[in-house]
Parts: structure tokens; sequence; C-alpha cells
């Protein structure tokens, strides 16, 4: 296992001809994007899919079926497809709170994402493995772990592996802990903003927690940009690094944001009975991720 990378660092807006992708959870928010990125950049790109999963719309990269539940399957189709740069979003983003989405939780997020870096590791080491984490959860390298759902727990426990592997074999994984993500061709139309959206469009008022807790806001095409610089720097020595704006906004101010640009008379109803218990406020170091 070589401790460090052979991949040439270059800038974001180089020529990435020569470069080979292998984007997972391209049909996704995040993904969708990252894969129009990577095309004006000209690299050659490969969607990762589990067996049933969508493609991505609308565009011309070429998908290959992996079993992420093998660790073998997913290493031979690596040393087939020999990818440059991996960058891994797929996964189970889900607010529910009960016992029974941990397991579905872990298994998508956790056991599915280890047999990927696992495969890599064996196939193709020298290549930068980039997954994604969330702001949800505090950093277990730089705090107590605090975490507010089952969707967190997983995300946390994401994060100690790819920095163990990465600090006990020098494999070349690193962790974006993502903040809220925002933007166009959000496919899940019951996100906060998409939904608040099309409520006022209705001339519906729609129904929301009670705002105060605030997030750290992140447009989606920075996200992609923050995913590409990640993958193609040459080495980081940091097992994770937050993409964000680095300020906490509350969700009632982005909704008078929305409310206000769209003109609309109608007023939004916030309720404190519909809070979730242990909700993360975490706000991105975004000078520490500049300078990396």
């Amino acid at each position: 296992m070589q401790a460090t990378s052979s991949i040439e660092q270059v800038s974001t807006q180089a020529d990435l001809r020569d470069h080979r992708f292998a984007v997972s959870g391209a049909s996704g928010f995040i993904g969708r994007h990252l894969i129009s990125l990577l095309h004006e950049r000209g690299a050659q790109v490969v969607m990762l899919r589990r067996p049933g999963s969508p493609t991505a719309p609308f565009t011309p990269a070429r998908s290959h079926v992996v079993d992420f539940t093998d660790t073998k399957a997913c290493a031979a189709a690596l040393r087939r497809l020999k990818p440059t740069h991996i960058i891994h979003l797929a996964g189970y983003a889900n607010s529910d709170r009960s016992p029974e989405s941990i397991a579905r939780s872990l298994d998508v997020n956790l056991t599915a994402s280890m047999k990927l870096i696992l495969g890599a590791m064996d196939a193709v080491p020298d290549t930068r493995v980039v997954v994604s984490g969330t702001l949800e959860t505090s950093s277990p390298w730089r705090d107590v772990t605090e975490v507010g759902s089952p969707y967190g727990i997983s995300k946390a426990m994401l994060e100690v592996l790819a920095g163990g592997l990465q600090r006990l074999y020098g494999t070349n994984v690193v962790n974006a802990r993502i903040g809220m993500v925002y933007g166009p061709d959000d496919p899940n139309d019951h996100r906060l903003v998409p939904s608040v959206i099309a409520a006022f469009l209705r001339g519906q008022p729609p129904v929301l927690s009670s705002g105060r807790r605030r997030c750290d806001w992140i447009y989606v095409a920075d996200v992609a940009q923050a995913l590409l610089q990640a993958a193609i720097l040459r080495r980081l020595e940091e097992p994770s690094f937050d993409v964000g704006s680095g300020r906490l906004t509350s969700i009632r101010r982005v909704v008078e944001l929305i409310r206000a640009h769209l003109g609309s008379p109608v007023e939004p109803v916030f309720s404190d009975e519909l809070d979730r218990p242990n909700e993360q406020e975490r706000c991105a170091d975004a000078e520490k991720t500049y300078r990396l």
C-alpha cells in the first residue's frame, strides 16, 4: 500500500480529459451537479450503480452496476474500470428518527461505503476516494461525537472508518462533511427549500417546525466544486474537511427569503410541536477548508 498518490495535482479549471472518475449516487441531487461539472471539464466519467438503481438523467456518462455489499465485487469492478478518482455519494439520507431506520442507515451509509473503500484499497490503492459525510454530526476526530439521528450515527461512523483507514494504512480516502445543500434540479421535492417554494407557488402556506434551527446552507454547485477539488488534490493529511459557507442561518430566515423573492402574500405556519429532538446546529470551518 503506497502512502501517497501518484495522481498529479491539478486545478479544478484544468482540462481533465486524462482523468477517470467513478461516481456513485450520480442520480441524486449532488451527483447530478457533479456529473455535469465533470463533463464540463472533459473528464471521463462512469457512474457506479447498485443493481436496480436508476441512472442519472440526461447524461451521456456510462454506468456500471456494482454490488456494494461485496468487497470482492467492488474490487473487481474498480480493477476493470481503473478510475483515477472515486467520489462516493450513494447513501440513505432520511430524517426518520425511529430505531427501525438505524439498520437501513448503517447498511447503506456505513457497510456499503466500507466495502467500496476496501475494494479500492485492493484494486486501485493510488486512487483518491472521497466519501460524503455531513455537518449534522460533530467530527469524531476533533470533538466529542454528537449526533441527532440514525443518519447522523451512520455518517459519524463512516468518518471514523475513513480516518482510521487513512491513519492505519495510509489509505487515500477523505470524508467531506457537507452542510445543508440547496439549489436547482433537486429530485427530492420533500426537501425544505423545494417544498417551501412549491407551497408558495400553489398559494398554500408551508407548514414547518418552529424554524429556529440554524444550518450552514451551501449551494449545490459549490459542493460539486469542493468534491472535485478534494478528488484531485495530491494528498490530504486530514481525515475530513467541511463543505459549508461558514455561517449559520435559521430555517425561518430562509423561508422568509424565499417568500420575499416570490412575492407571496401567503404566511408560512411555524409550529413548535413539529420540532424534532436533538437537532444539530453546526457551522463549517470554511477557512480551514480553504487552506486545505
